[in-house]
């Protein structure tokens, strides 16, 4: 499959990147989370590339960036609610 291209409007621009390998009972994958920002109206939104649609740079980066996420998501202090 070709890569995918993430199509940015004038005032949008990439604000994070983030590699993560998910799985449940009989399933596994690796989506790239690609979030940007609008810079006049500060909306979010998020983009998904899935493994089948990745550059080979992100090929590459994936094991390392999913090792660094989740290193950074265990350092995150926080309280589960009751």
């Amino acid at each position: 499959m070709k890569p995918k291209t993430i199509a940015l409007g004038p005032f949008e621009r990439v604000v994070s990147v983030v590699p993560e390998y998910v799985s449940g009972p009989g399933w596994t994958n690796a989506p790239v989370w690609v979030h940007v920002e609008d810079s006049q109206t500060r909306r979010l939104r998020t983009e998904c590339i899935q493994p089948d649609e990745r550059t080979p740079e992100l090929h590459a980066l994936f094991d390392v960036g999913a090792s660094a996420v989740a290193a950074l998501l265990r350092a995150v202090p926080t309280i589960e609610a009751k």
